[in-house]
């Protein structure tokens, strides 16, 4: 992830769910859908822990939360975040 927050010990998915459903800024979105582009059919994609702040993806990944692209309401979000969750901010 290219911006993130962490902490130690990590942030559980549980908690980071929980998280997620208190927030009104967050929807939990933990399926997608898409087109595979070589056969041309419908997929549905689960990936636990992903979060939508608008249009901008959040996901959850090994104890991290947040974004392999950089948009510009993200990081205050996310700070935002890791001050509840007692987390630290980077941006790589």
């Amino acid at each position: 992830m290219d911006i993130f927050i962490k902490r130690e010990p990590d942030i559980s998915l549980q908690e980071w769910i929980d998280y997620v459903k208190s927030d009104n800024d967050l929807i939990l979105a933990e399926k997608t859908e898409g087109i595979n582009p070589i056969t041309k059919q419908k997929l549905v994609i689960n990936i636990k822990g992903r979060a939508l702040y608008g249009d901008v993806d959040i996901v959850y990944k090994d104890g991290c939360i947040g974004n392999d692209d950089f948009y510009d309401e993200l990081p205050d979000k996310l700070k935002e975040i890791a001050q509840s969750l007692g987390a630290e901010y980077f941006e790589l």
